[in-house]
């Protein structure tokens, strides 16, 4: 990504035969973008003072290999030592490619084909403008736990609504429209928007501005949780590493962001309670799930069901293993809490199990029953 301010700060550099797409570094680690068989530019405006010597490696590697087309060459840098170590190399165009070709006006995936069919673009007519920042959108919940900290769960589920403005200065690839189904089965992203604006900071100021008329009801996103980590004082700074988000977590109000993400889900007007899981006509109690994915009574097929019917149990018994998107999330009595945070099955009484209703190894959705609990006197 780049500032108005970088305009000029792209020099040539020799007589090379790959050409750079972006340099990025993310923390420690740095990243050489190239694309084509032709000239080679070099952004400067990065403070690593070893970036000249690293491009030299990236360019001697991809002679030695005589590769063409798009890659990545990514190195770690360590802050202590101020050495610079290879790690891996991307033989594909990166999934923040949009973010330069937002700052460049260049199709990359077009220009990967010219390459590919042997054509030079040594003549191709680039220049950077403004600043571009992508951001992902995924179908996860926020949760706390029983130390109030913050959980981030997996949410598959069908979809209600979903609504992206048309705004000519962003971008959004999105995998979802309303009355589409997240899969249990596969990744959480569901969007990326990228957004383009004047400066790091116009971009921001943009792209906070374009989440907050984002709808997306059905299953729960972090589009709070971005909004959030977009406005905090750090984020804007550009002060960040590994470590944001552990620094961050411990600085925000959990309890507003649980409050935003229910009610950019659609969840937050939707009543939660103790008389919604009352089986009519009975003193039961009902276990719903609360996410769509594979029901497991055991952890293995060799082992024996966590609970079964007839067993009195208390709010922390495992009952079962739910699994979305390649997560396995332990389910408990203790688990299940209203939209105010309170909870639905108090810890002072045991239950019973009286009915197994769910099928093992069966998906289920949200919502389904699971369980039918009996509250026992002891």
């Amino acid at each position: 990504v780049g500032d108005e301010k970088d305009k000029d700060e792209a020099d040539t550099v020799g007589a090379t035969t790959l050409r750079v797409e972006h340099i990025e570094i993310k923390n420690n680690n740095i990243e050489f973008d190239f694309l084509g068989k032709d000239s080679v530019r070099w952004k400067k405006s990065l403070a690593i003072e070893n970036n000249k010597q690293d491009y030299y490696f990236s360019e001697k590697l991809i002679e030695e290999i005589d590769y063409i087309v798009a890659g990545t060459v990514e190195f770690i840098y360590d802050l202590t030592g101020k050495k610079v170590y290879f790690m891996e190399m991307n033989t594909r165009l990166q999934v923040e490619h949009p973010v330069s070709e937002m700052v460049f006006g260049v199709d990359l995936v077009r220009q990967q084909f010219e390459v590919a069919q042997g054509n030079n673009i040594s003549n191709l007519d680039f220049k950077l403008n403004g600043h571009a920042i992508e951001l992902r959108v995924i179908a996860e919940k926020v949760e706390l736990d029983e130390k109030g900290e913050l959980l981030f769960v997996p949410d598959p589920g069908h979809v209600t609504e979903v609504y992206f403005p048309e705004k000519s200065n962003v971008r959004v690839i999105q995998t979802i429209t309303s009355g589409s189904v997240v899969s249990p089965f596969y990744d959480s992203l569901v969007a990326q928007i990228i957004c383009w604006g004047r400066s790091r900071s116009d971009a921001i100021t943009r792209l906070v501005d374009y989440l907050k008329r984002v709808r997306i009801h059905g299953v729960s996103t972090n589009l709070a949780l971005n909004r959030a980590i977009l406005q905090d004082a750090s984020f804007k700074k550009g002060s960040f590493s590994t470590g944001f988000l552990a620094d961050f977590f411990k600085r925000i109000d959990s309890q507003k962001l649980l409050s935003e993400s229910l009610n950019d889900s659609g969840y937050l007007n939707k009543s939660v309670d103790k008389k919604s899981i009352k089986l009519e006509g009975s003193d039961e109690l009902k276990v719903l799930s609360p996410q769509m994915g594979g029901f497991y009574r055991a952890p293995s097929q060799d082992d024996e069901p966590f609970v079964s019917e007839g067993q009195i149990i208390d709010v922390n018994q495992t009952l079962c293993l739910i699994e979305s998107m390649k997560v396995f999330t332990e389910l408990t009595l203790a688990d299940y809490k209203s939209t105010d945070g309170n909870t639905l099955f108090p810890d002072d009484v045991k239950y019973k199990v009286t009915k197994v209703i769910a099928e093992d190894k069966n998906n289920v959705n949200q919502g389904d029953l699971l369980f039918v609990m009996l509250h026992v006197v002891t």
